[in-house]
């Protein structure tokens, strides 16, 4: 239970009547990893309402994950001044919640629930805002003091104050994140874009060639080139930062749909959980992928799949054939014909009506 002066969050009165707040972090990928706490708080206090707050960008998210009633913006790396800080509070105190489970360790986030006055404010301090933060997870001096590279994962570390310091049963797992999209609502995406259904699809997420965490563009030309003349569709997915990519590879390969200048990260996901296999490197959409469900290779520089990457079971890994105790971005160490095997395997695995 979460023990307060006077009442509690794990009384019978708060569990009916007041909701918790958890404050996410704001990237793509890092909103979804939250959900992994998410769901642990769900777990401790079944049919208790809970709100999130995150960016813009990723706030649409919280209408696909499961537990989360409504979601709170503020701009990406909490940037608002005092004042937009103080009328969100003024807003949270309407709500009338009870406890406040802040994943990040921002000052300027940890200043909300305060000004709101919700009594318990859990995490980690370290920022130095304790009065600010006063309920801290066992253990939080050592990983106060921690030095160097981050001692454990990110979805470690929120977890780990949803569970208020303590240790999960050695069984037990973390539990991988989730976004529920219904296959009636994907049926009717396909209806509404006129997608075959019985077509098979690889979804690529390329990044920015630019950033040493992409994959050489001839081979995701080669890659999805291979699986165009076996008959199937070509999706690039993402935002902004793949357009470029995108038409780079669209040029060579006229087949190819590039839908990275959707404006609805909604409309993106329901892209995604319409793939049969995602083919993908570091960053959000590809945790959006592993998420959903949805069978996906995920290419990776050394070392950095277990830190960075999904929790999801379906998710494949791929490294460079090098493992040295610094991180090495680099993924030209990874031949087309391992991404390929890959792939078949997993959707022989996960997939296998389209396999």
């Amino acid at each position: 239970m979460l023990a307060v002066r006077g009442d509690c969050v794990g009384s019978k009165r708060y569990r009916a009547l007041r909701p918790i707040l958890v404050f996410c972090l704001p990237a793509i990928g890092d909103f979804i990893r939250c959900h992994s706490a998410i769901q642990i708080i769900a777990a401790t206090f079944p049919g208790q309402p809970i709100d999130v707050i995150t960016s813009p960008l990723a706030a649409p998210l919280a209408r696909l994950m499961p537990h989360v009633r409504k979601a709170w913006t503020v701009e990406r790396h909490w940037n608002p001044g005092l004042k937009e800080r103080a009328r969100l509070a003024r807003e949270l105190r309407q709500e009338n919640y009870q406890a406040a489970y802040l994943l990040t360790s921002s000052t300027k986030a940890a200043l909300v629930p305060w000004l709101a006055g919700i009594p318990e404010r859990i995490g980690y301090p370290r920022e130095l805002q304790f009065g600010i933060v006063n309920r801290l997870p066992a253990g939080w001096l050592k990983t106060f003091v921690a030095f160097g590279p981050r001692k454990t994962r990110l979805v470690e570390q929120v977890c780990a104050i949803a569970l208020l310091g303590k240790q999960p049963a050695e069984e037990k797992q973390l539990p991988a994140p989730r976004l529920a999209i219904s296959s009636e609502d994907v049926a009717k995406w396909r209806r509404r874009n006129g997608i075959d259904p019985a077509r098979p699809v690889l979804s690529l997420y390329t990044s920015d060639f630019e950033n040493m965490r992409s994959w050489p563009p001839e081979r995701f030309v080669s890659v999805a080139r291979k699986h165009i003349e076996r008959g199937w569709s070509v999706w690039l997915v993402g935002g902004p930062r793949e357009r470029q990519a995108a038409a780079q590879i669209c040029a060579l390969l006229p087949e190819a749909i590039d839908f990275t200048s959707t404006p609805d990260i909604a409309e993106a996901m329901h892209q995604i959980a319409a793939s049969t296999v995602f083919l993908g490197v570091d960053g959000g959409v590809s945790h959006a992928a592993g998420a959903l469900g949805i069978p996906s290779v995920l290419i990776f520089g050394s070392n950095r799949s277990y830190v960075h990457g999904p929790l999801n079971e379906q998710v494949t890994f791929i490294e460079p054939p090098i493992s040295i105790p610094n991180w090495v971005l680099n993924t030209r160490g990874i031949s087309e014909q391992r991404v390929l095997e890959a792939l078949a395997a997993s959707v022989e695995k996960y997939a296998p009506q389209q396999a």
